[in-house]
């Protein structure tokens, strides 16, 4: 899987720090037989769309890595149901190869019709993606709350605004943990309504011993509770429209000084753990469920097992507003994200599979996966088990979905940023050998060079 996800146990990225550079490399360079470059004679939006699909049997192909395999099959079978004319045949490989092998098979003379898409832009480049605004208006995918397609709109390039090129299966939602008894006894009856009332609340956690913020930055862990701060102090929009690159965007302004000085203020405070650069994730959620910490953040991954290490005794809310009363925002990304390839012979059937994922029953399925399901809020809640902690992420993520709260993670601006700047940055400015200033224009000046790159 590319979309962020945990590494060690509580924060990671399973390799999406790499799919912008590896996808645009190859897809610059790949091409099907005997070419020397992409084909992009394929027209990248239909001549005409359908949302009949017909009884005619048809088998569309889909790709996508192993670790969606279990969601990607119980949507099949779902949509199966619902149109048994088509038989979609899916292809799985190894997560850790799927950046190496999507990008050949897109550019190849026979791709795979469903596709997960690792680079938007680099696709549309290459006019190797279907453009879908036809299918969006057919299917009025535009009643979604806009913050679950932005990613994947493109215009002159950019991601983040325009065209239409791929839909999500499910999302990741991050937030912060807590355990409950702890949070009762340190007097928290309800969540904080801004990021001042949490910082409150972890002087009192503090001053009764226990650690507030459990984290671990061995691998730049702490970037993921200073973005969720950048979602709402910069705002939605200007945090991605950093992630998608959109020129002059930067990252260091006196919003995101404002957030990252709380860090800052919460590290010198001894909110997190002692020696919180050394921790790696498994370490750092194994002393959470033991105890030690009253909030973690993460995301929806670790809920099962924090289900089962801390069963009935684990929350989970999205992070404070800066300001009380400001609206939520999550760093949150999908699933898989999937488009249909420009060559696709089976293009309707493809995109009324690309609709199925929204429907009731796909929600379900995501859920079930353990994943925040894409559709309205306006759609039935799906299913989950009485007294697990994915209700309160679920509520979260409607919370969240409504204010189109969504943010790509900045981990994935570009290819080496996490590596090369995010990380080591932080380790820094935690260690006490930075300031939030010197932090955010390192971090903005290793972005301007990877992009001229």
């Amino acid at each position: 899987m590319h979309h962020p996800r945990r590494v060690g146990g509580l924060f990671g990225k399973a390799g999406s720090v790499a799919v912008a550079a590896a996808a645009a490399a190859l897809l610059a360079a790949c091409s099907g037989p005997g070419s020397s470059a992409p084909d992009t004679s394929a027209a990248a939006a239909p001549e005409s769309v359908s949302t009949s699909i017909g009884s005619a049997p048809v088998s569309p192909t889909l790709y996508d890595g192993q670790g969606l395999q279990k969601l990607d099959d119980a949507l099949i079978a779902g949509f199966s149901k619902q149109y048994p004319s088509v038989t979609i045949k899916p292809t799985y490989d190894p997560d850790k190869v799927t950046t190496q092998n999507q990008p050949r098979l897109l550019a190849s003379d026979t791709p795979p019709d469903l596709v997960r898409v690792i680079s938007v832009t680099d696709g549309v480049k290459n006019n190797l993606l279907t453009h879908l605004d036809a299918y969006d208006k057919a299917y009025s995918w535009d009643q979604l709350p806009a913050s679950q397609l932005v990613q994947y709109r493109v215009t002159d390039g950019v991601a983040g605004s325009g065209s239409l090129y791929a839909k999500p299966s499910g999302f990741t939602m991050t937030g912060l943990y807590y355990n409950k008894q702890l949070a009762s006894q340190f007097g928290m009856t309800a969540p904080p309504a801004s990021i001042d009332e949490l910082t409150t609340l972890f002087g009192k956690i503090k001053a009764g011993g226990q650690t507030p913020l459990m984290a671990s930055n061995a691998q730049g862990g702490v970037v993921l509770p200073l973005q969720l701060m950048f979602n709402t102090a910069m705002g939605v929009k200007p945090v991605s429209n950093w992630v998608f690159t959109v020129p002059d965007s930067t990252i260091n302004t006196p919003e995101s000084v404002q957030a990252t000085t709380v860090l800052d203020g919460w590290v010198k405070a001894g909110y997190l753990p002692d020696g919180v650069n050394g921790l790696d994730g498994t370490t750092a959620t194994g002393q959470f469920t033991s105890g030690t910490g009253v909030f973690m953040a993460s995301g929806n991954w670790d809920a099962p097992n924090l289900n089962t290490a801390m069963p009935g005794n684990v929350g989970f809310m999205p992070m404070p507003p800066m300001t009380a009363g400001g609206s939520f925002a999550a760093t949150s990304d999908a699933a898989t994200a999937f488009g249909i390839a420009a060559k696709s012979t089976n293009k309707d059937a493809a995109a009324a599979f690309l609709n199925y994922l929204s429907s009731d029953a796909a929600r379900q399925d995501a859920v079930d996966a353990g994943f925040m399901p894409s559709g309205t809020t306006t759609q039935p809640a799906p299913t989950i088990p009485a007294g697990s902690v994915l209700n309160d992420v679920q509520a979260g993520f409607t919370e969240v979905s409504t204010a189109s709260g969504q943010v790509p993670f900045v981990q994935n601006a570009t290819a080496g940023i996490s590596d090369r700047a995010w990380t080591p940055e932080s380790q820094l400015l935690v260690a006490g050998q930075s300031t939030p200033e010197q932090f955010l224009a390192n971090v903005q000046t290793e972005y301007e060079t990877e992009l001229k790159k």
